[in-house]
């Protein structure tokens, strides 16, 4: 068989770019493209390796793979426990177990067969590239639901727990709705957003940022600081969103020192995490002023 390294590369780099991002959907935390192009890049020069070597026994070893996918958890997710780190790691297999199992069902029912060498799986011009897009699709429909369901073995949806963000040497405490439906990222940092009511936090914030986000004056560049809070514009983030009814908004947020979330009776921190803030009221009765999402929840 004819192998070309560099169609191969590219064919892999794509693969893996998908997988990484999927499993980041399933899990719920954003990553950076950087990041997603780091690790996609170390899988597909693996599997060059690995067609191109066959006879070379360490390069298919089980060992190998294992280690190789590892790597890439660690550049694409930078977990910073190893509870975390397992956790990404199982979305990241679940999603290319997915993904694989998909493209052989689908690409047997079209006749196009897969081509399978030195332990790797490849696409062929015939039945099987139809079969994998079919297979991306399939992917996408099944994510969001999947994530539903593993964040709601960590805190069901709907209910309420206690959250306390710490800025320093002030801090405050309030209860939130875990809201699975909500996905809110930070563009540039690839963090899950925290959205709070601003009254809320209004203890943590300098008086020029409360103002600017009650009154919706969100150009960062029109808040005038004091010089005590200059600081606090490496701090600022806004958050573009869409919402029923309102087509296009901006968040304001900030990253705090730490956040931290009570399960099962034990405050769990958070580091890599943007807190949103909010100027209108998330409830009615006051029973919350915070909304958890799935990429908060699966930080815990």
């Amino acid at each position: 068989m004819v192998v070309y390294a560099d169609l191969l590369f590219i064919e892999n780099m794509l693969a893996n770019c998908l997988i990484i991002k999927l499993a980041s959907m399933i899990s719920g935390c954003g990553v950076r493209l950087v990041r997603i192009l780091q690790a996609a890049a170390l899988g597909a020069l693996y599997a060059v390796f690995a067609t191109v070597f066959p006879k070379i026994p360490i390069l298919n070893a089980i060992i190998t793979k294992i280690t190789v996918s590892a790597l890439m958890v660690l550049i694409a997710f930078q977990p910073r426990t190893t509870s975390e780190f397992l956790k990404r790691w199982g979305m990241l297999l679940l999603t290319a177990f997915l993904l694989a199992g998909c493209t052989i069902a689908l690409s047997n029912i079209l006749e196009g067969g897969v081509i399978t060498y030195g332990g790797l799986m490849y696409i062929s011009p015939n039945g099987a590239l139809k079969a994998f897009i079919f297979s991306v699709g399939l992917c996408v429909i099944l994510i969001r639901p999947i994530g539903r369901i593993l964040s709601g073995k960590v805190l069901r949806d709907g209910s309420i727990v206690p959250v306390l963000i710490r800025l320093g040497e002030k801090s405050v405490r309030f209860n939130a709705l875990v809201d699975t439906g909500n996905s809110l990222t930070d563009p540039i940092t690839g963090y899950p957003v925290l959205v709070v009511e601003a009254d809320t936090v209004k203890t943590l914030l300098p008086p020029e940022v409360y103002e600017s986000v009650i009154k919706n004056r969100i150009e960062l560049h029109t808040v005038s600081l004091s010089k005590d809070n200059e600081s606090w514009l490496k701090r600022m983030h806004l958050i573009p969103f869409k919402s029923i009814g309102r087509e296009n908004g901006i968040l304001t947020g900030f990253r705090p020192d730490n956040v931290r979330v009570c399960q099962e009776g034990t405050f769990k921190e958070i580091n890599d995490i943007i807190v949103g803030i909010c100027s209108t009221k998330l409830s009615n009765n006051s029973r919350y002023t915070g909304l958890l999402g799935p990429g908060v929840l699966s930080k815990i």
